[in-house]
């Protein structure tokens, strides 16, 4: 009875409190609230976390778990732990060895200050694990916690900067393989049980905490300095063959941030596992860093873009052992802080094991590219975005933190100095060494190294979303250069970039953009404006016609690639602002695809040209293309050519002579998972033979884990109207929507331009559906829901739909809204009359 009227007023209180409006008001919020966390962060030290698991050997059966949280409190006080889970699967609660009164709501269990002291404190909890972000299958198994998912696995603080110190054990199947954040210290095995306990970690937010077991191999890199383990399911042994090439690049990235950041490697180990079908490139889990098969096997032949992109990755996750894991964002409004340092870093990184890179062209293409594409749109953001509440962090993850944000960072150590920005990027390193910070922390520490008022740029680059117009008005030997805020705010963006200028002589100047406008003395024979001609300004280039014919007539005379793609960058800019119509557009894409030789270039040629195809289709160029795809003289050119003929060809003929490549099967420049994806797009243009398609190419996958993706793909490009709804209505339930990437995949496929209009009904279901994708899915999740769902898309139709779902739904999230309005951009534009 005491127990009870005990509960009774907790619960009564707690309700009263959730209903107010007193400072207070969101302590039990669902979710992890700024409040909560602020509230937590002042009174609660000396954190550790003592974690069991029992991993059963059947998928069907529970995952049980024990935590004991042990911390010290000033004085006893209410202590709310955060668990994401049903109030059932909260099995006993004690306190400092008493068994203890709680109360479970809105996601949290709730224990009165009469169970805590001041001093020391544990609470031991038995738990059932909550599936969400155990990323189970039927041979192995993975934790996911970012941003906020350590709630949903196990009881809680979940929070950044709570760091603490992590103990953990397993029981499992005995022929498992198991890889933590920190060494094995003790291993048994009893039967077909096994048990193994992990030596302490060092200080760790929670969503850093990772364990994966299963059936793995391994592979062990071993020199006089490190050792590491790799964890892979790869059968095919030319594969598993470039393990070598792996290790090495991890070494190297660790010996550059070491030698830059004068730190050695600040945890016990480095291990990593590369999984098929993991939701993201890569994580980066002290100790066991996770890794999708896809980015880091390699085809046999890859492109110069492909093997960049997996040194980036492996240079990316490498760098937030310093940036993000060493020293932390104390709040997830600062996430965009790691993923600066991690992207800006790793292309360092990158420069010297590819000598023969253009990398200054490779950053325009990974950074500036992207970070447009969103930037441009309804949808944007700011770099920094307001966060009350950690339920929400998923949703400001995207280009313009991933992308953007190096752009900015460059743009910093401009203003800085190399060494200065060095120097204050050590100071930084070392203040918050194991602990938390935020940018303000970051740029105080840059303001006292530098003249610059770094405030008023951090104001406008950081806080602010969008991006300026830069326009050029030539007069008599004068060039003035303006920027304006496309979003009426009068905002100013102080940059530096190049203009070329041609006339009866090429030269070049450099632009200080400081203020709304600018003027340069030019020679007065000036014909053509080059904008941002090294590629260091960021914005909407608007090239007069002039200038743009010129930059057509004369393209191949362009020695210098980085040139060309920063012009490329700024035509496509212009194509998309309607200024450049479609026609002529696809035609000087694919007139400089026959001439381009710069892979990297010809890679955005193809990805614009692409772009244009997948709402105007032309013959003419589909067989321009097949013409690249056979006779250009750069392989991996002819390889990107193929690719954009097999997402995006209508012509019979083309088909056909698409069909015969696949059929055959002897083409050495595609890889299986080309001969894969022309298989789904070949089904879809011969429905009558899709069946049969989709059998020889099943037949043709030998792993195991690839055959489940096809599997599941697959399913979307059925012939079988019928089949497809059935497929389509499953992906409402998050239980299908474990292997996100294959979702992702297969939901595009049910979208495909080739299932329109019949595929439109999809739109409203999946757009009611988002909140839930968002709730049970990871970080990039609803991006890659809503960009599969209306990316192919180009109709009044779809953008009706998507309007009247916004229309019935006047209070959306905000966040979700942005990732609508992200993805519907396309729904938006109209193609216009003008020429180049």
């Amino acid at each position: 009875m005491k127990k009870l009227c005990y509960m009774l007023a907790m619960a009564l209180a707690i309700v009263l409190c959730v209903g107010c409006d007193t400072e207070q008001g969101h302590l039990y919020d669902e979710g992890v609230s700024m409040e909560l966390a602020q509230k937590r962060k002042a009174t609660i030290k000396e954190l550790v976390y003592d974690l069991h698991f029992a991993i059963p050997d059947s998928i069907g059966q529970a995952v049980d778990g024990r935590v004991a949280i042990s911390f010290a409190l000033d004085e006893a006080d209410e202590v709310v732990v955060d668990f994401r889970q049903p109030a059932e699967k909260i099995h006993s609660v004690e306190v400092n060895g008493q068994s203890a009164e709680y109360f479970a709501v809105n996601e949290h269990i709730v224990i009165g200050n009469k169970w805590t002291i001041a001093g020391q404190n544990t609470i031991v909890i038995d738990f059932e694990a909550g599936d969400q972000s155990l990323n189970r299958n039927e041979e192995f198994m993975y934790t996911l916690l970012v941003p906020d998912r350590a709630r949903t696995l196990f009881p809680c603080f979940d929070q950044p900067n709570l760091k603490a110190e992590y103990r953990l054990s397993l029981e499992m199947p005995a022929q498992w393989e198991a890889v933590a954040n920190s060494p094995i210290s003790e291993e048994s095995v009893d039967g077909n049980r096994k048990s193994v306990k992990f030596s302490p970690t060092e200080p760790l937010s929670t969503y850093l905490f990772s364990f994966v077991v299963g059936k793995f191999d391994k592979a062990v890199y071993e020199d006089n300095d490190r050792k590491m383990v790799a964890y892979h399911r790869e059968t095919d042994p030319k594969r598993v063959a470039q393990l070598d090439e792996i290790f090495a690049q991890v070494v190297s990235s660790l010996d550059w941030l070491e030698d830059y950041t004068g730190i050695k490697y600040p945890f016990r180990k480095y291990d990593f596992v590369i999984l098929p079908g993991f939701q993201y490139g890569g994580m980066e889990h002290t100790g066991a860093t996770l890794y999708n098969d896809t980015r880091i096997f390699l085809s046999e032949n890859p492109t110069a873009e492909e093997q960049l992109q997996r040194i980036q990755l492996i240079a990316h996750e490498t760098a937030h052992m310093w940036f993000g894991d060493y020293v932390t964002m104390a709040w997830f409004d600062d996430v965009w802080t790691k993923e600066v340092f991690a992207n800006y870093f790793a292309a360092r990184i990158t420069e010297p094991l590819y000598p023969d890179i253009n990398h200054r062209l490779n950053w325009l293409k990974m950074t500036t590219t992207p970070a447009l594409k969103e930037d441009r749109t309804t949808g944007t953001n700011s770099i920094k975005q307001p966060l009350d509440n950690l339920a929400d962090a998923g949703l400001v993850y995207g280009n313009i933190i991933y992308c953007k944000s190096p752009v900015v960072l460059e743009k910093l150590v401009e203003i800085m100095g190399e060494e200065a920005f060095r120097e204050g990027i050590k100071e930084y390193l070392k203040t918050f060494a194991y602990g938390n910070a935020t940018w303000e922390d970051l740029i105080a520490i840059m303001d006292s190294r530098c003249d610059a008022d770094l405030t008023r740029f951090s104001n406008v680059w950081v806080n602010e979303r969008g991006l300026p117009q830069i326009d050029f008005h030539l007069d008599n030997g004068v060039l003035k250069i303006s920027q304006s805020d496309p979003l009426g705010r009068n905002l100013t963006w102080p940059q530096g970039f190049e203009v070329m200028l041609v006339g009866d002589s090429i030269k070049t100047m450099e632009v200080k953009l400081y203020e709304s406008a600018t003027e340069l003395i030019v020679d007065k024979d000036v014909v053509a404006v080059l904008p941002n001609s090294d590629g260091r300004g960021y914005g909407h280039f608007v090239i007069d016609e002039q200038s743009r014919k010129w930059i057509v007539d004369n393209w191949k005379t362009l020695d210098d690639a980085t040139l060309r793609m920063s012009l490329l960058i700024s035509l496509h800019e212009n194509h998309w602002n309607r200024l450049i119509n479609d026609e002529e557009w696809s035609r000087f894409l694919a007139d400089a695809m026959h001439m381009e030789t710069d892979e990297l270039v010809f890679s955005s040629l193809s990805s614009y040209l692409s772009e244009v195809m997948s709402y105007r289709k032309d013959s003419a160029i589909e067989k321009q293309l097949l013409q690249i795809s056979t006779f250009h003289s750069v392989a991996s050119c002819r390889l990107q050519a193929k690719r954009v003929l097999y997402s995006q060809a209508v012509d019979t003929q083309v088909i056909e002579q698409l069909y015969q490549i696949w059929h055959n099967a002897d083409d050495e420049l595609l890889s299986e998972h080309d001969y894969t994806t022309l298989s789904y797009e070949l089904a879809l243009r011969y429905p009558q033979r899709s069946e049969e398609i989709l059998a020889i190419q099943r037949s043709r996958i030998t792993n195991a884990d690839r055959q489940r993706q096809f599997d599941f793909i697959s399913q979307a490009v059925v012939a079988d109207v019928a089949m497809r709804d059935k497929f389509f209505e499953s992906l409402m339930d998050p239980a299908n929507r474990v292997t996100e990437p294959w979702v992702a995949t297969a939901l595009s496929y049910l979208n495909h331009h080739l299932h329109q209009p019949d595929s439109r009904r999809y739109i409203r279901r999946a757009l009611d559906e988002l909140k839930e994708v968002q709730r049970t899915g990871d970080i990039f999740f609803p991006r890659n829901w809503t960009m599969s769902l209306l990316g192919n898309y180009h109709d009044d139709q779809a953008r009706l739909e998507v309007e009247a779902f916004l229309n019935d739904n006047p209070g959306y999230s905000p966040l979700l809204t942005n990732k609508i309005l992200q993805a519907s951009a396309s729904l938006y534009r109209q193609p216009t009359d003008s020429s180049l």
